[in-house]
């Protein structure tokens, strides 16, 4: 039982932290302007890591598979 109410507080401030984070992350980001260069590139960027990480994957696994 003493698990139980651990995780459920554990649980209950973790969730907590979170919606008090994006409360003043929404404040920041009111002031910030997220039109240069580095900003429109970003999506991109992440694509191009998500492709790299499942490439690896893929060439990591191939010989496994044979």
């Amino acid at each position: 039982m003493l698990l139980i109410v651990a995780f459920s507080a554990g649980l209950a401030l973790s969730i907590t932290g979170i919606g008090l984070v994006a409360v003043f992350a929404k404040q920041i980001f009111k002031r910030a302007s997220f039109n240069g260069p580095l900003v429109r590139l970003l999506p991109a960027a992440s694509a191009l890591v998500i492709l790299a990480a499942g490439l690896a994957m893929t060439v990591r696994a191939l010989p496994k598979v044979s």
